[in-house]
């Protein structure tokens, strides 16, 4: 007995300290990614609060709700502005705009801006393939003053941050796949004092980080087909809000034009995520 067990000190690899490594396949954030997701959703809440606040009834005036809201909408982009300075300062400024300044990929801004609406209404097709009932609005553009605003100001406010800051700094670690993901769902908990306001309804926040990873998906393909241009993100973006069915609720289309697109989008982003693990970052 006491022969087999110096035996096997000698030969076991973890009797000896040796202990084999399992390489991790996911390797954690960047530090300065998780300041700019902190940073970026600090901001933009804070600036929402007083409006999320006002319309679950706390006596707060309207113009003190609204007034902070364009500096909210822009929290990423500020956010990738503040955290590139502290990187290098005007050296870090630069490195954050230069790569976009190259008409390289700009070809792709048109896909990039219907994208959108082309997986919108593609799923309305199969919808009314399976003999479901099709809602009354077609396309959900923007037709109220702030809706315009917004479809105006977002792509501005955020694509500097969500696909200029953070992606690029996410590729070289976490391969696009799981880069795409991670921006996703920092993208859908951003939203989260706007999915707060009352009117928004149980599905949109089962759907909502589903149908935005998706889009993650998708825009970081654009984002590598492009070499990173930021004006195909800012096109995607403005796609977006050009046809936002996730405004389907306001004209009481229910869910089912937000399921269907979130369906399809799903499978545009696994099918693309098959092709992306070979293709080289940008």
């Amino acid at each position: 007995m006491a022969a087999s067990a110096r035996h096997l000190a000698r030969t076991c690899p973890c009797a000896r300290g040796n202990i084999p490594r399992v390489r991790a396949s996911f390797t954690l954030m960047p530090p300065a990614v998780v300041r700019f997701f902190a940073l970026a959703c600090a901001i933009t809440w804070l600036c929402q609060l007083p409006l999320l606040l006002l319309q679950w009834g706390a006596p707060i005036p309207p113009a003190a709700a609204m007034a902070p809201l364009v500096l909210g909408a822009v929290g990423p982009s500020a956010a990738a502005l503040v955290c590139a300075w502290r990187e290098g300062g005007r050296a870090g400024l630069s490195g954050l705009f230069s790569p976009h300044r190259a008409p390289a990929g700009w070809g792709y801004a048109p896909l990039a801006l219907c994208l959108p609406a082309a997986l919108h209404l593609l799923g309305l097709a199969l919808l009314a393939l399976a003999g479901g009932n099709m809602p009354a609005t077609l396309l959900y553009t923007p037709v109220t003053p702030d809706q315009r605003g917004i479809a105006v100001l977002g792509p501005a406010g955020e694509e500097l941050g969500w696909r200029g800051y953070a992606l690029r700094r996410l590729l070289p670690s976490q391969g696009p796949v799981l880069a795409s993901v991670v921006v996703g769902l920092a993208w859908t908990f951003w939203h989260l004092p706007m999915m707060c306001l009352p009117g928004v309804p149980w599905w949109s926040w089962a759907l909502a980080p589903l149908f935005i990873t998706a889009l993650s998906v998708l825009m970081t393909a654009l984002h590598i087909k492009s070499r990173g241009s930021l004006l195909v993100a800012w096109a995607a973006h403005l796609g977006i809000h050009l046809d936002n069915v996730s405004r389907a609720h306001l004209s009481g289309d229910g869910a089912a034009p937000l399921a269907v697109t979130t369906i399809v989008a799903l499978v545009a982003a696994a099918i693309i995520a098959r092709r992306m693990r070979a293709w080289k970052p940008t």
